[in-house]
């Protein structure tokens, strides 16, 4: 069974994990103009998420 602070850590792996992949997304969609971002942004956005992900599985042990 999950305690509260399992619950919590879940929550917020999922939710950074989440952030970072719209943020690589969005990114990618800019950088190949499917959507109207500056190309500064959008590699900026791209880089952003990529980072958010690592960050969930190297120092919050993964999204689950």
């Amino acid at each position: 069974m999950f305690s509260a602070g399992n619950v919590g850590r879940l929550l917020r792996n999922l939710g950074t994990y989440a952030v970072g992949i719209a943020l690589a997304i969005a990114g990618a969609l800019g950088l190949s103009a499917a959507i109207g971002l500056s190309t500064v942004l959008a590699a900026v956005l791209f880089v952003l998420g990529l980072a958010a992900v690592v960050v969930v599985h190297e120092y919050f042990g993964g999204p689950l």
